[in-house]
């Protein structure tokens, strides 16, 4: 007889003597593959000692308050002989009463990973602060640059998928604003023509999110078997960054802009508390004024901020003291002077000075100032007149705003998030014993297994097998396959754009399982140059089109791809709107795809399910799909005809049960299983073994 201990936040729970502790651990399960599993114990009861109502806070009794909260699973550990079986949470089911008394706590008890769940809970993508740290202003220099940047040592690009503006390549003269990227010059032409700035959105490497939720949810830590940059299948992945169908627009989607000002220049150091030195500047962004400077009250003492302009421009001035808004005007034009005086002034009296000021401005279009400054001045009597001016120079207020990373990812949950990549990948998880979540692909996980010989410790009287599989058919697709072209595909050619089925031979009986991972899958457009009424000339041109069937600006699921930089003498040139009335010559640009490379030669990794002709090369050769490379021999093998999944009564060692992983293989008489699933009565080692045949 095992000695089963249960410890709930380090304190040891007191059993009955005769109750059963089973634990059921599978990790993948050939009756739902794509489910990640955790080990998990049928419900068991625990006395009402004076121990367990301690940890339990007598929960049964509904007039305490601020008691124990059994919505939320409690850290446990479950000991077997004095060493740690498992870890993880234990969760309260119910309170059994007799006589009015408490009997028993009713309790089930789950493996770590299920902490995945319990930590994100209903968190969005919005919530990784940490992806902040890499908010950037959007404006046409830094989507240009971005646009050209290399994605193997960028986080950020600007790839060319374009949320309403349809792209084409035609070698002629233009005769309007469109989106012909065809670059050329000459006198008496139209050249306003090409991919305007702002009808391109950045995107995010998908291992940049990875990291942050580690650095947000500091319980979290992922092995980097598979999220590792090594891994290019899954670290050239790209998040495309569409919060909002059609143009970016800013966190409240308004058509205001406003601006933090920066940038003043200071008149040096100082210290408040120094003779005559009454404030300066603390950052570039924040002027403080000294009590000292406030202790001046008549009319000799200035107060100022000076706004210049020359623009007829309509403008919102709010300035604030210590984060608090102390004075707010908006339809301003021209000069505008702010004072504080004995009196009281725009800005307050100056008695009352004495903080940090900052000041922000707000344009509907873009302001250039000739000089923003603050002037201190004290011409007290008996005083040597003393000012201090602190000026910007010229400062644009532009009509761009901060791109914020968090304001600006799709609208998921992180654990839907999570999910959709494990369906992809086909990836497996657990709790190591350091803590960390082991993430992997199935067949690597299954290639780390140890073998055991279990044949003497099966009950050879009682044994059932099962159909392994029952199903006669399993899909693979993407819940989002509704931009432009992707639904035009599957109108001409009646299947799903880059989904995979496999049903084996023979007709079989069962239903249709789905795979469905939760994102948007986009066909990409390599672009020909359409002057040439052969379709012989290509360009170097791919790119994306963001808009529904009807071709209106889309929302849709978030956008996965490869971003991959053109660039080179082959590269054909593109125009770039740098406004909507100029452009300019780009001749490197990132563009979107669904394989890791454009030559198969180099890479076939995609991120089709099934085998699709590739949109650059036009040829079907890039075999590397999600199921071909992770889910197919695992598949395949539970739809042979020979596949079977056996249930076994088996009474397992100690040595086993302590060490045994779900990767590992158990040998039956000379026969070869992966486990599906270990069913364990810890008090007396008899388990229930689904085996699957290999």
């Amino acid at each position: 007889m095992q000695v089963v201990e249960l410890y709930i936040s380090n304190t040891r729970v007191d059993l009955f003597k005769d109750e059963s502790v089973t634990i059921t651990d599978t990790i993948t399960n050939a009756k739902d593959v794509a489910k990640v599993f955790t080990a998990f114990s049928q419900q068991f009861s625990l006395p009402a000692s004076s121990t367990n109502n301690r940890i339990f806070k007598h929960y049964y009794n509904w007039n305490i308050t601020g008691g124990f909260d059994a919505r939320i699973k409690v850290s446990a550990i479950l000991k077997l002989n004095g060493v740690d079986f498992k870890i993880g949470k234990v969760k309260l089911n119910s309170v059994s009463l007799k006589d009015n008394k408490a009997f028993s706590y009713k309790v089930v008890f789950f493996g770590e990973t299920v902490t995945l769940n319990d930590t994100l809970g209903e968190d969005k993508l919005s919530a990784l602060s940490d992806l902040d740290t890499l908010s950037l202003n959007y404006n046409s220099t830094n989507v240009k640059a971005k646009l050209q940047v290399d994605p193997s040592t960028n986080d950020i690009v600007a790839p060319l998928i374009t949320h309403t503006q349809r792209l084409y390549y035609k070698s002629v003269a233009n005769t309007g604003s469109d989106g012909n990227l065809w670059y050329h010059t000459g006198s008496g032409q139209v050249h306003e023509h090409g991919v305007l700035w702002s009808d391109l959105k950045y995107a995010l490497r998908v291992d940049r999110i990875i990291q942050a939720i580690q650095v947000n949810y500091p319980s979290i830590t992922f092995s980097n078997d598979f999220f590792v940059n090594t891994n290019e299948a899954y670290y050239d992945l790209f998040m495309w960054l569409h919060r909002k169908s059609g143009a970016v627009g800013n966190g409240d989607q308004v058509a205001t802009f406003p601006t933090s000002i920066n940038g003043w220049s200071s008149s040096g150091s100082f210290t408040c508390g120094a003779s005559e030195v009454w404030g300066g500047m603390s950052s570039v962004s924040t002027l403080t004024v000294c009590p000292e400077f406030a202790s001046y009250s008549d009319t000799s003492t200035l107060f100022q901020l000076s706004l210049a302009t020359t623009s007829t421009a309509e403008y919102a001035v709010e300035v604030l003291q210590n984060g608090l808004s102390i004075y707010a005007a908006s339809g301003l034009s021209g000069n505008t002077t702010l004072s504080s005086n004995a009196s009281g002034g725009d800005l307050g009296s100056p008695s009352v000075s004495a903080g940090e000021w900052t000041v922000i401005i707000t344009v509907t279009s873009a302001i250039t100032f000739s000089n923003i400054t603050w002037t201190l001045t004290n011409n007290e009597p008996n005083e040597t007149p003393v000012t201090l001016t602190f000026p910007t120079g010229s400062f644009l207020c532009d009509t761009n705003f901060e791109f914020i990373i968090t304001q600006q990812t799709p609208d998921i949950k992180i654990i839907d998030f999570l999910t959709g990549l494990f369906k992809m990948f086909n990836l497996v998880a657990y709790t190591k014993e350091d803590g960390s979540i082991y993430v992997d692909t199935l067949d690597e996980f299954y290639a780390t297994s140890t073998t055991y010989d279990i044949s003497k410790y099966i009950d050879v009287e009682t044994s059932a097998v099962d159909v392994a599989l029952p199903y006669r058919k399993m899909n693979f697709t993407y819940e989002g396959l509704k931009t432009f072209l992707a639904a035009q595909w599957e109108q001409l050619n009646v299947a799903k754009w880059g989904a995979e089925s496999y049903e084996a031979e023979g007709g079989l009986d069962g239903g249709i399982y789905s795979v469905v991972a939760p994102f948007e899958h986009m066909q990409f457009e390599r672009l020909l140059d359409i002057d040439d009424s052969t379709g012989a000339t290509q360009t170097t041109i791919q790119w994306g089109f963001c808009v529904n069937d009807n071709q209106q600006s889309y929302i849709g699921k978030p956008i996965l791809f490869y971003p991959i930089l053109k660039t080179g003498g082959a590269t054909t040139s593109i125009s770039f709107r740098d406004t909507p009335s100029s452009h300019s010559e780009v001749t490197s640009y990132i563009i979107p795809s669904n394989s890791v490379a454009l030559a198969a030669s180099t890479s076939t990794a995609n991120i089709n399910f099934g085998l699709m002709i590739n949109e650059y090369t036009g040829l079907p050769n890039y075999t590397g799909t999600l199921y071909n490379n992770y889910y197919s021999s695992y598949i395949e093998n539970l739809f042979l005809e020979s596949s079977r999944i056996t249930k076994y009564t088996a009474y397992l060692p100690l040595s086993i049960i302590l060490n045994y992983t779900l990767a590992d293989i158990f040998v039956i008489n000379g026969k070869q299983f992966r486990i599906n699933s270990l069913n364990i009565n810890l008090t007396n080692n008899k388990s229930q073994i689904e085996l699957i045949t290999i």
